[in-house]
């Protein structure tokens, strides 16, 4: 069966061969994509010297929209979605097409110290409780990017995806709530080549708003729901304690925190609608 390897890089000159070298040792006979994300380093001009495929874009567009261009310029069925930055290892790619056969999507599961920098545990965990709860099911690694997909259902649920970072997460998270079978396998890592891109500020802030991008596109009940209940009780406490305590009337405060609270509600109903509706048509 043929196999198509993506390889998203954005500056990653100092790994990029050698994670090649790796691939092509194990799979010699996969198309090797490499997306050069905008690189300034040369990168592009490496992967192409060492016999990748290579496509450019422009600007930096994200690791996701890297992603996205590599599966749809794929010619293989079987996509393997493989980091340029050394830390995956490619004598296990022939093990996740393998579960291919009884699985639509096979996640690599890292089973080692590399697979979460300090600074961003914190975050990984809440992140981890989320998606757990979402998907209906216990995910010990939600985010390795070491995957493989069949080619045709990966393409159609792109549009589902972002162009972010969170590409990894969504994708698990999509296939789970689609009904499909997800698969998951223990995958050894190294320590990246190159310098980490990681932040903390930064990252935690993306990470808040992958929780929410995430409930907001699976489940938006478990995001208007709270908001909405909090707004109400907020605006009843508030409410009788003036008119009790102070002896006033209904003061416009309280109104206003009830009205919002069942205003967001209803948004939460509504989106809930469009969300069933946006996964039964990538369903069918």
């Amino acid at each position: 069966m043929s196999i198509s390897v993506i390889i998203p890089a954005y500056n990653e000159a100092a790994g990029i061969a050698s994670t090649l070298e790796d691939v092509q040792r194990f799979v010699p006979d996969a198309e090797v994509i490499v997306v050069d994300d905008g690189s300034a380093d040369g990168t592009g001009e490496i992967a192409a010297a060492t016999g990748a495929r290579v496509i450019r874009h422009r600007t930096n567009r994200g690791y996701g929209a890297a992603l996205k261009t590599g599966i749809r310029a794929a010619h293989s069925e079987r996509i393997v979605l493989f980091d340029a930055d050394g830390q995956h290892r490619a004598h296990h790619i022939p093990a996740l097409v393998a579960l291919l056969e009884d699985f639509d999507l096979v996640v690599g599961e890292r089973t080692n110290a590399y697979r979460v920098a300090g600074a961003r545990l914190p975050g990984k965990i809440i992140l981890g409780w989320v998606v757990n709860v979402l998907g209906g099911t216990s995910i010990k690694d939600i985010n390795c990017g070491f995957r493989a997909a069949q080619r045709e259902e990966l393409t159609r649920i792109l549009p589902l995806l972002p162009d972010g970072f969170s590409f990894s997460t969504t994708s698990t998270l999509a296939y789970l709530k689609l009904g499909r079978g997800v698969g998951f396998t223990p995958v050894e890592t190294r320590h990246r080549v190159g310098k980490s891109t990681v932040n903390p500020l930064r990252d935690g802030y993306r990470t808040i708003m992958l929780i929410v991008r995430l409930m907001a596109l699976f489940d938006p009940l478990r995001v208007f729901l709270p908001v909405a209940i909090g707004l109400v009780t907020l605006g009843v406490v508030y409410g009788t304690y003036m008119m009790i305590v102070k002896g006033a009337g209904i003061p416009v405060g309280a109104m206003v925190f009830i009205t919002t609270g069942m205003v967001s509600f209803l948004l939460g109903v509504v989106c809930d609608q469009i969300s069933a509706l946006r996964l039964e048509r990538y369903a069918e």
